[in-house]
Formats: structure tokens, sequence, C-alpha cells
């Protein structure tokens, strides 16, 4: 028979898994789908994260100059998407996802630990260099998402860690254009995603991010590519010259597989097309 923990405070959480190196259940939305697949210890314990109130918390934190929001582990899709402190990309992506009913009971954190290349919250964490909250029974870290995620279902999570939040950047953009791909309009698995955002002041661009989903072993971003066209004057994002840079350069970047899903080919094809209707 399989023990399962549901503790209410997070100190006896940290403890369990410290302990038994219990699995951890947030929403149970992909370790099921994973248990089915044998592809986690059937045998270990179940520790659940959905009765811990600490980590069901939304809050925005300021430090410096820089505003973050904090989302809490036990934070619902559902949930996510309701609250006034979400930024409007991240509930666009997240109302995407599934149908309600899974929604109700999906968690941001479970779609950051279970790190597919084509995770549909992904793109946005990536584009608002998000943070990712560690804790174990004696020690707290934390790590850019980017060094977090290793690779597809790889994460630098410790056997007795729990990532109990993370945060996102609170920018301001004035425009931005999200686009997943997939065989339906609604309740679908993503083939490919991607989301762009801008801000221009007084004709120079003062922030351009670009992300894509699904066309790489995790989500495609370039801070140096971008840092290169913030500073100029905007009227460059409508030349031609300009526009065929970007479109070799992020043409070369991505490496689109075949899979079940959808074709390498594809994929490429539709990630340059969507760019191509962002740029305009």
């Amino acid at each position: 028979m399989i023990k399962v923990y549901r503790p209410t405070k997070l100190p006896q959480a940290l403890n369990y898994k410290a302990l038994w190196g219990a699995t951890l259940f947030a929403g149970g939305t992909d370790i099921m789908v994973r248990g089915l697949e044998n592809r986690i210890d059937s045998e270990a314990p179940i520790l659940f994260l959905d009765n811990i109130d600490g980590l069901k918390k939304i809050e925005r934190v300021n430090s410096g100059n820089e505003s973050r929001v904090v989302i809490g582990a036990g934070v619902t899709l559902h949930e996510l998407i309701a609250h006034e402190l979400t930024p409007l990309m991240v509930k666009d992506a997240a109302n995407r996802i599934g149908a309600p009913a899974l929604r109700n009971r999906a968690t941001l954190i479970g779609n950051i630990c279970n790190a597919s290349p084509a995770a549909d919250m992904l793109p946005a964490l990536y584009l608002l260099d998000a943070r990712v909250d560690l804790t174990s029974k004696h020690c707290s870290r934390q790590l850019p998402i980017d060094e977090f995620i290793l690779g597809p279902g790889k994460t630098a999570l410790n056997a007795d860690e729990i990532v109990t939040s993370v945060s996102l950047t609170l920018s301001q953009f004035d425009d931005y254009f999200y686009h997943k791909v997939g065989t339906r309009a609604a309740n679908a698995l993503t083939k490919l995603s991607i989301l762009a955002a801008v801000r221009i002041e007084s004709g120079t661009i003062m922030d351009w991010r670009l992300t894509f989903g699904a066309v790489g072993p995790t989500v495609v971003r370039s801070v140096e590519f971008e840092n290169s066209l913030i500073g100029r004057n905007a009227s460059i994002l409508k030349e031609g010259k300009t526009r065929t840079e970007i479109l070799k350069y992020y043409s070369d970047l991505i490496s689109p597989i075949d899979d079940c899903r959808s074709s390498a080919e594809y994929r490429r094809c539709a990630a340059m097309n969507l760019l191509r209707r962002w740029l305009g």
C-alpha cells in the first residue's frame, strides 16, 4: 500500500520530503499521466501540497526599482487567471490550457516542474524572467528559470527540495503577441507556441522580447539578440533588412524535432510564419 501525506504546514512537508523522498503532488494533472506511463516510482510515498495555505498566495513584492509577482506552488491555473496581479500574457497562456476542469486542478508550478519543451506556460515565464524558489528542510535557494529547467523532463530540483513559488517581473509592454498551435482551437496539446512583446517610447525601442515553445529542448529565447535591438530607432522594425535579420537569426536558433505531435518541418515553417505575422 502506498503511503500518502497531506500536511497543512510547509515545515511538515519539507520534513516528509527529506525523510522519505516522497513524490510531490500539487494538481496531479501531469503526475497521473507519468504514473500510467511508469515514469515515476510507483512505490514512493505521495506528498500532497494542495492543503498548505502558505503555498496558495499571489502577492506583489518590490525590490529596489523592480516589482515582481510571487505565485505560490499551490495556486491553480483558474486562480492564476482570476487574480488581478497576474500579467495578461500569463492569463492568456493559462486560458488556453485544457478545459475548465483541468485548470481547476493544474498548477503553474506543476507545469514548470514537468519541464516539457511544449509546456504552455513556459514561454511567458521565460519572457518575464521568472525565478524559481526552492526550499529544503535546511536551506532555500533561487534559480532563474533557464537554470532550473535543464532539458526535457529534467530540472535542477534536488531530492529533498520543494518548489515553493515562482516570481515574475511586472514588465510593461505596449503590445504582445501570443499564439499556440494545436490540432484544434481548444483543449489541445501544443505543437509549438510563440510569445513576443515590445515597448516603444518616443520612437525608441525600450524593450523587445521573443520566446518560442516546442521548437527546442527548452524554451528558445536570446537575450543577447534582444539587447541588440533595444535602444535603436523603432522604425528599423519595419525595414526589410531588419526583418530578414530577425527571421534568419531565429530560424538558425530553433531546433524542432519530429515526434507524435508534429514534424520538424511543420514546426519550423509555422514558427517562422508566426514570427512574420508579429513583425507585420
